[in-house]
């Protein structure tokens, strides 16, 4: 069990599932890069690399070195790739590492030569491509001669280009088909220059459900890995079940009179006699301000949140559910009748940032 009242419950069968409904839709031949950035969205990304990796996974993406090292000092010897770009004076450790780095920047590919020549080991490195993010990425134009001038350095392989899509998950694909021409050109004028690139890559979640003919040689499964949906617009031809549930158990109950308030700002005010709850979980958990206004489940009802959320605890309002007591547990996001979607739209957020936001002080229960 956990070390406080308080957890974050992760369904480890949950997401073997959805690796096998996401393997379902990729084109034949194309590898799936399992992309576990950002602790896997919260989820935990030794725990979810391992299940990636046993359910077929070729991959493994993150978007710092930190993220990176850490899954090589958990023993992960897979390909794996920053998405992200790193000092120069970095290189050592993502040689030292064999670690695949995105590059765009001529004095990174420079310093990854420079000391993999030093350690007498070959860095893989993927070009990647600005079609239309406006992030990071060589423009298609200059793809070929910097493609030509990677290609040149010793002890560099180019075994990728990739691009990313900003606005795959709409149904109006044009500024998508858009970005696949560009990046096809691209490659194309890599190919024509005698540089043959084996993995060039550019889906991700959205283009996994719906655009089959831009995975490539890989596609990189993101948000879909966790049960979640890219945005509400994208069609749903797999089965995904939520696999983060944010649980906490109730600390303390007390009773107050009309006119008595609650928590920072007095923002809730008792118009009766109420019940009142306090739940260990507060902002800096992730269970953010923007969240007061909405609500907890609790015996199966719903319990209104009460002022505002503080920073490591706040109240609910469970007049309305005499049976709730002290220790019962409320379920904060992620079950069928609270799921998280709906969490983020008392935030004007989206689901990615709510499960991420969940801190590393909320200790993970992996469930099956």
């Amino acid at each position: 069990m956990p070390n406080r009242a308080a957890w974050a419950e992760i369904n480890m069968g949950a997401i073997a599932h959805n690796y096998r409904e996401i393997r379902s839709r990729i084109a034949k031949g194309a590898k799936l890069c399992a992309v576990v950035k950002a602790d896997a969205y919260g989820h935990g990304a030794v725990a979810v690399a391992r299940v990636a990796l046993e359910e077929g996974a070729d991959y493994l993406a993150v978007a710092t070195l930190s993220e990176a090292l850490k899954l090589r000092a958990a023993g992960f010897t897979t390909p794996l790739l920053i998405l992200g770009l790193v000092e120069p004076e970095s290189a050592r450790e993502v040689v030292d590492g064999d670690i695949t780095q995105t590059v765009c920047r001529m004095d990174l590919v420079e310093a990854l030569s420079k000391e993999a020549v030093r350690q007498g080991k070959t860095v893989k490195v993927h070009l990647t491509i600005e079609t239309g993010m406006g992030r990071i990425g060589v423009h298609p134009k200059d793809a070929a001669e910097t493609a030509k001038k990677i290609a040149a350095l010793p002890n560099v392989e180019l075994e990728g280009v990739f691009s990313h899509f900003a606005l795959a998950d709409i149904p109006d694909k044009t500024f998508t088909r858009n970005q696949v021409k560009l990046f096809q050109e691209a490659c194309n004028a890599i190919e024509a220059v005698g540089i043959h690139i084996p993995i060039k890559h550019i889906a991700e979640s959205a283009a996994i459900l719906e655009i089959p003919d831009v995975h490539f040689d890989m596609v990189r499964a993101g948000i879909i890995q966790y049960g979640l949906w890219p945005s509400d617009e994208v069609t749903r031809p797999i089965e995904l079940r939520q696999c983060m549930k944010f649980c906490a158990r109730i600390v303390y109950v007390k009773t107050i009179q009309p006119g008595e308030s609650v928590g920072y700002g007095r923002k809730f005010i008792a118009e009766r006699e109420t019940r009142i709850a306090t739940l260990p979980v507060g902002y800096a958990d992730g269970y953010i301000r923007a969240y007061a206004g909405g609500s907890v489940e609790v015996c199966g009802k719903r319990a209104p949140i009460a002022g505002r959320v503080c920073m490591d605890q706040f109240m609910i309002d469970i007049t309305d559910i005499p049976e709730a007591q002290m220790g019962d547990v409320c379920t904060l996001f992620g079950s069928e009748t609270l799921p998280t979607d709906e969490v983020a739209g008392w935030a004007n957020t989206i689901n990615y940032e709510v499960v991420c936001l969940v801190s590393e002080r909320v200790p993970r229960v992996y469930v099956k």
